[in-house]
C-alpha cells in the first residue's frame, strides 16, 4: 500500500529531475549538463547551494541541543515550575507564527539602521536563527516526549546515590534520548534545505540560499535551472536522512538492545 502511494509522488519528483537532464523540454529531449552551471543564471551560482547547506547543518546541530536543553528543563527539573510554564509557553509559540510573519518580523526589527544587530541582517548567522525557531516547536515536542517515556525514578535513584546530574545525564538520558536527537536533527537539516516562506526575506545578495535561487530562477525564465538546483536539495536531503537513519541503525544496535528486551 504504501509503495503505491509512493508512485505518484516518485513520478512527480522524478519529472523535475528529468527535466534538469533534458536540454530543452520538450522540444529538444537530448541529455546535458548544462543546466547545472548555476553561475550562467539569476539567483546566486553554486554558492547558494553551498550556504544552504552550511546553514542546514548549523541549524540541525544548534535546533537540536537548543530543544534538548529546553525539553530536559521543562520535564526533568523539579525546581522553578513557574520558569517551566513560561519555557512551555515560548517553545510553543513558533508552531502559531507562520513563516511568513516571520521573516517580515525580522526584517522590521533587523533592518532597521539604529539596531546595533543591523549588521546580522541578510547573513548566515541570522537565517540560521530564523530557522531555528521557525520549526522549533516540532523538535521540543519530539524530544519532550522521549524524555517523558523515561522512568521518571532515574533522577530520585541518582540523587539517592549522590550521583550528580550530569553523570545521569550524560550515561543515561543522553544515549535513551539518542535516537530522538538524530530523528530532530534529520528533520532539522531537510527543513532547513527547503524552507522557504521566512528566508526569502531576509536572504542577502552575497548570502542567498539554494530555496531562494530556485524562485530567482524560475522568475528568470530559467526553469530547468530551478529544476535542476530543486534536484540537489532533494539528493542532498536524502543522503542526510540516509546518512542519519544508518547512524541511528548503528548506534541502536551497539548502545540500545535494551530495548528489544
Amino acid at each position: 500500500m504504501l509503495a503505491i502511494m509512493a508512485i505518484p509522488l516518485l513520478a512527480l519528483m522524478g519529472v523535475g529531475v528529468a527535466a534538469s537532464f533534458i536540454k530543452y523540454w520538450p522540444y529538444d529531449l537530448s541529455l546535458t549538463l548544462a543546466h547545472y552551471r548555476f553561475d550562467q543564471v539569476d539567483g546566486g551560482g553554486w554558492g547558494a547551494y553551498f550556504n544552504s547547506l552550511e546553514m542546514a547543518a548549523a541549524v540541525a546541530l544548534l535546533g537540536a541541543s537548543l530543544a534538548f536543553l529546553s525539553a530536559y528543563c521543562c520535564e526533568k527539573l523539579p525546581a522553578a515550575p513557574l520558569a517551566r510554564t513560561v519555557l512551555r509557553f515560548f517553545a510553543m509559540l513558533p508552531m502559531a507564527v507562520p513563516g511568513l510573519v516571520l521573516g517580515l518580523g525580522y526584517v522590521f526589527f533587523f533592518n532597521h539602521p539604529a539596531n546595533p544587530f543591523n549588521g546580522l541582517y541578510g547573513g548566515l548567522a541570522l537565517m540560521t536563527a530564523c530557522t531555528v525557531v521557525h520549526f522549533y516547536t516540532t523538535a521540543h515536542l519530539t524530544i519532550a516526549t522521549a524524555l517523558k517515556q523515561m522512568d521518571g525514578e532515574f533522577e530520585a535513584v541518582a540523587a539517592a546515590l549522590k550521583v550528580p546530574f550530569w553523570i545521569t545525564l550524560r550515561r543515561v538520558t543522553l544515549p535513551v534520548c539518542l535516537p530522538a536527537l538524530l530523528d530532530v536533527s534529520r528533520f532539522l537539516f531537510v527543513s532547513a534545505m527547503t524552507t522557504l516562506s521566512a528566508l526569502v526575506f531576509i536572504a542577502g545578495p552575497e548570502r542567498s540560499l539554494a530555496a531562494v535561487a530556485i524562485v530567482a530562477m524560475d522568475d528568470a525564465g530559467d526553469t530547468a535551472a530551478a529544476a535542476a538546483m530543486a534536484t540537489l536539495i532533494v539528493l542532498s536531503s536524502a543522503l542526510a536522512s540516509l546518512a542519519a537513519s544508518l547512524l541511528a541503525r548503528r548506534l541502536t544496535g551497539r548502545g540500545q538492545r535494551w530495548r528489544s528486551r
